[in-house]
């Protein structure tokens, strides 16, 4: 819970202060921040489909619905768990650094933050029906994008890539290996 409030706290008040953390701990902050990231946004998502189920919204297929048609499962995996990661956060978190000394930069932060949400909006096939829905269904990215800045500035971009890259591959690999047994049985 400490770390969760510490997050929540940069949140409130972000300011660029890289720390120096000794290896151990490095590894022990970057795994609890992963688990704390997964529960929310799980509970982030499920609220996310929630809301959409009882205003009825129909998004239509989303994105990863349409990657398992087009994509063999290594294409997707390279894609989301490598690709995507290396090109969000130098996109989103990267310049973050550029700000560290200057009094935009909690300006720079939330916009990073609602950036990277907003990219996500793209996701659902109806998502300009929906727009008005935009916080709710970008939500989980929203609550991530928090997380992944945090890591950025407090232990560098290096791990905000590894904490993006560990997490979409955990949430992706169930879908990647029933899609890999499907095919195995046909």
């Amino acid at each position: 819970m400490r770390l969760l409030q510490k997050v929540y706290a940069f949140f409130q008040n972000p300011k660029y202060q890289q720390y120096r953390y000794p290896k151990q701990l490095k590894r022990k902050l970057l795994l609890n921040i992963l688990g704390l990231k997964l529960l929310i946004a799980f509970v982030a998502a499920a609220l996310m489909t929630l809301v959409s189920q009882i205003v009825g919204a129909d998004l239509g297929q989303h994105a990863l619905d349409r990657m398992l048609q087009d994509y063999s499962p290594v294409m997707i995996f390279l894609l989301v768990v490598i690709f995507a990661p290396l090109l969000e956060e130098l996109i989103f978190r990267a310049p973050l650094s550029l700000f560290k000394t200057s009094n935009y930069f909690p300006f720079t932060f939330y916009l990073s933050v609602v950036a990277f949400g907003f990219v996500h909006l793209f996701n659902f096939e109806a998502y300009d029906q929906y727009f008005w829905l935009t916080p709710i269904l970008v939500l989980p990215q929203l609550i991530s994008g928090v997380f992944l800045a945090f890591i950025r500035v407090r232990m560098g971009l290096l791990y905000s890539i590894v904490l993006h890259a560990a997490f979409n591959g955990i949430v992706i690999s169930p879908f990647l290996l029933l899609v890999s047994l499907k095919q195995s049985f046909n």
